[in-house]
């Protein structure tokens, strides 16, 4: 009975993984953001970002005892638990499947998939910030100069998207903020008038005011 209740939980389990398609790179030091973005894509859609969950945790092996006090009762396992063991595995083989050889070294050791989602967040977490920071710093010094208006808002956008796959994409009004900052003074009228506007301008239409001011 045991057995068959432990089949029928891993076919139900290994029914989900027609969901969990490869993605497209495997986990490097570069592509940590748009990796995420496919795994928890591929774990929503099976219905398994649960076993992520730093609270997840598998319901009791052993059914309760019909008879508390008789000690010559056999435990009969719960089936619910060889369920949620056998998704738990399937999670944690699909993490492991798509890390590169670089990060595999540091997370093989993980047991459950909620221990190596927790070390593979835990590797990448220092380095957004840092890159963050760097990425922010760059964008609050960014000047036009002698660029042309398509070639500096390429300039910003270019550090927006390394925002963004660091983990902080930016709104459009900081993109904006950090566009006029970098204007030299043949914009202050044009920067003068965007500030006293009511609402907020959009990038499409800031590029088009600058471009023809240009």
């Amino acid at each position: 009975m045991a057995f068959a209740s432990s089949f029928s939980a891993l076919s139900a389990a290994l029914s989900l993984t027609t969901f969990l398609l490869p993605v497209s790179e495997k986990l490097s030091r570069t592509n940590h953001q748009s990796w995420k973005a496919q795994v928890q894509a591929a774990l929503r859609g099976a219905q398994l970002t649960d076993w992520l969950e730093a609270t997840a945790q598998p319901p009791v092996r052993f059914l309760p005892k019909k008879k508390p006090d008789d000690d010559k009762e056999e435990p009969v396992v719960n089936p619910e638990y060889g369920s949620w063991v056998a998704k738990d595995q399937i999670v944690l083989s699909y993490l492991l499947t798509n890390l590169s050889k670089e990060i595999l070294g540091h997370v093989n050791t993980e047991v459950t998939a909620k221990g190596a989602w927790a070390k593979i967040e835990g590797l990448f977490a220092s380095q957004s910030r840092a890159k963050i920071i760097s990425t922010r710093m760059a964008l609050t010094s960014a000047t036009k100069g002698s660029s042309t208006i398509s070639e500096f808002f390429t300039k910003i956008k270019g550090l927006a998207d390394e925002m963004a796959a660091a983990g902080r994409k930016l709104e459009d009004e900081e993109f904006v903020s950090y566009v006029l900052s970098g204007l030299d003074q043949d914009y202050d009228s044009t920067v003068s008038a965007i500030a006293a506007r009511v609402e907020p301008i959009s990038i499409t239409e800031l590029f088009t005011q600058l471009v023809s001011h240009e």
